[in-house]
């Protein structure tokens, strides 16, 4: 037997905390919510073999339900919340196991982050490389970045390609339809695009509200 000598908080958030043992070398390094689920306390006598088998066992159910909490405030990419969990004093093997079952639930997609990251930032104004740059430090693949801001830039030129045809009267036949995606093809839409664009202008009716693309 020893006992717990002084509990001591850290992480960037305090969220984590150092439990050290009387003639221990090292601290066990858990989270507050472990520490609380459990009660322990300085002074507190403990075997250590069964603490760290306790806080093994309760680590899981804390980092799971931490992580749910994280979620519902905002999306974030898989490596996002994994340091999350790993500043908040979960084991790396407790924070990889938790942040894979979410993303088994798809409660944590870094492709549907990706898109959700790009399109925000670039209506708020930032530009291709600072988009990048951000969702890098996110953890996000290359690919999965690439992918998103196609998307994203995709969705302001449907924007500029529909606001070209404001003045144009809503087509009423096939041909007419064709005839306006042949004219943003040659001012240099590709054809998703271009089809896409006389779509919703045909959707809109003669009306004059704005189409945003969501």
């Amino acid at each position: 037997m020893t006992h717990i000598v002084r509990i001591e908080g850290a992480g960037p958030d305090r969220k984590a905390r150092r439990l050290y043992l009387a003639e221990a070398e090292t601290p066990i390094m858990t989270s507050a919510a472990v520490v609380k689920a459990l009660e322990l306390a300085e002074t507190d006598d403990v075997d250590p073999d069964e603490l760290r088998d306790a806080l093994e066992a309760t680590e899981a159910e804390c980092a799971k339900e931490r992580a749910l909490r994280l979620l519902t405030y905002r999306e974030r990419s898989a490596a996002e919340l994994l340091n999350r969990l790993r500043d908040d004093g979960y084991s790396q093997a407790t924070s990889q196991t938790v942040t894979e079952r979410m993303i088994e639930l798809g409660l944590v997609d870094d492709a549907r982050f990706a898109r959700m990251w790009a399109r925000s930032r670039a209506l708020s104004g930032m530009g291709r490389q600072r988009i990048t740059r951000e969702l890098a430090s996110k953890g996000v693949s290359p690919e999965l970045v690439a992918d998103a801001l196609s998307e994203a830039l995709e969705d302001e030129e449907l924007d500029r390609a529909l606001g070209s045809l404001r003045s144009r009267p809503v087509p009423t036949d096939r041909k007419g339809r064709d005839r306006l995606i042949r004219r943003l093809v040659t001012r240099g839409y590709s054809i998703g695009v271009a089809a896409a664009a006389v779509a919703a202008h045909c959707e809109r009716e003669d009306t004059d509200e704005p189409f945003v693309t969501d």
